[in-house]
């Protein structure tokens, strides 16, 4: 039942980012939540379980953007994997090696965003012109990326003891 948490959690963060965040002009900046949440799936969870999650958010933000097609599902898997290769390097305190990874695997979806559109030619967008947005990104994951990731692991453990203890047909022994 995994798989339900992570459907509820990638339609919930993609309907708070379309909806909330565009209305409140201070958060205009922040980072992809879908991409934090593929950091939080490649930092704390098993490959073979996580992998199709990563897969199908990815699938679901190409088809909901108007960026071209696989672009989400490419910068999505690269983020997985680069996130998986440093956490097992990355060897600092819990707290700092969270916000670094964090901050690195925004740093990667951004830098493909810009690595495709440079290879689309000129007329699509100026990567020069989304520098100051893209510094304010990479702050907004080191200071607000670990208390979301750590939200997103204790949300995922409550849902794990909720069906565990209660669901889908399990029954009490009295």
């Amino acid at each position: 039942m995994t798989y339900g948490f992570y459907i509820i959690a990638g339609v919930g963060l993609i309907l708070f980012q379309t909806t909330v965040i565009p209305g409140i002009a201070v958060l205009n900046t922040l980072f992809d939540f879908i991409g934090l949440f593929v950091i939080y799936l490649g930092f704390y969870r098993p490959a073979r379980e996580a992998l199709p999650a990563v897969v199908i958010l990815g699938l679901l933000a190409d088809n909901l953007s108007r960026a071209p097609f696989m672009l989400y599902i490419t910068a999505y898997l690269w983020v997985f994997f680069g996130v998986r290769v440093l956490s097992q390097i990355v060897q600092v305190s819990l707290r700092f090696r969270t916000a670094f990874i964090v901050s690195a695997g925004v740093l990667i979806e951004n830098l493909i965003f810009v690595f495709a559109f440079v290879l689309l030619g000129p007329g699509t967008h100026s990567p020069a012109a989304g520098t100051a947005t893209f510094i304010i990104q990479l702050i907004w994951a080191f200071v607000l990326g670990p208390i979301l990731i750590l939200s997103f692991k204790s949300a995922h453990g409550i849902w794990d003891r909720w069906i565990g203890q209660e669901g889908f047909g399990k029954s009490e022994a009295k």
